[in-house]
């Protein structure tokens, strides 16, 4: 008996020691940033049925900053920036105000420091600032990433927005399912195809 309480000592000891020796979860923070704004979208077009009849909606383009510990994410990148100007065609009426850059710049983080960009699908309103990070790693759906590589063109769709990541070997992955980014459950990217087969969400804990 004694033996086997020293053994039990022993082994709480251990775990206590090990619970002790646990680093500290990352600091996990989430900035919403401004990349553009659709106004005058018809409700009808969200509708399977075409509802709401003539009404109208102010669709906000949201971009995202994450910082998962020393490391940033930027989730989507809005339009492009020909935009802030007013004078750039697009498949829709776009008003922009600031670069994602420049609202970067204001949290005080430099493109540079940007690790990696996630995108959660290849249409214009999402891929238009890529370009501003091209030494980040790009994670995009597989089907996505291989339509753009194979220059599949469309209505709201621009290979050449990602153009750092379409040559074979670039720093790009291809995202097939859910992808747990940081490996640590606190960002995961779900899969969500639909939208686009690639088309992807991002659970931030």
């Amino acid at each position: 008996m004694k033996a086997i309480g020293w053994a039990l000592a022993l082994l709480l000891a251990t775990g206590a020691s090990a619970q002790a020796e646990t680093p500290p979860a990352p600091e996990l923070k989430l900035w919403r940033l401004d990349c553009g704004s659709m106004p005058g979208i018809p409700l009808a077009m969200f509708s399977d049925t075409y509802a709401y009849g003539g009404q109208t909606i102010d669709m906000p383009v949201s971009c995202y900053l994450i910082k998962h510990g020393d490391s940033y994410m930027v989730w989507d990148t809005g339009f492009g920036t020909e935009h802030i100007a007013g004078v750039a065609d697009s498949f829709v009426k776009v008003t922009m105000k600031r670069s994602l850059v420049d609202q970067l710049a204001d949290l005080g983080v430099s493109p540079q420091r940007v690790s990696i960009v996630g995108i959660s699908h290849n249409h214009g309103d999402h891929v238009g600032q890529a370009a501003s990070f091209p030494q980040a790693k790009l994670l995009i759906g597989a089907a996505d990433l291989a339509a753009m590589r194979a220059g599949q063109a469309g209505q709201g769709i621009e290979p050449e927005r990602l153009a750092p990541w379409l040559a074979p070997g670039s720093d790009a992955e291809g995202v097939a399912g859910d992808k747990d980014v940081f490996g640590d459950g606190s960002v995961v990217m779900l899969a969500m195809p639909g939208h686009t087969e690639g088309h992807h969400a991002l659970l931030v804990r």
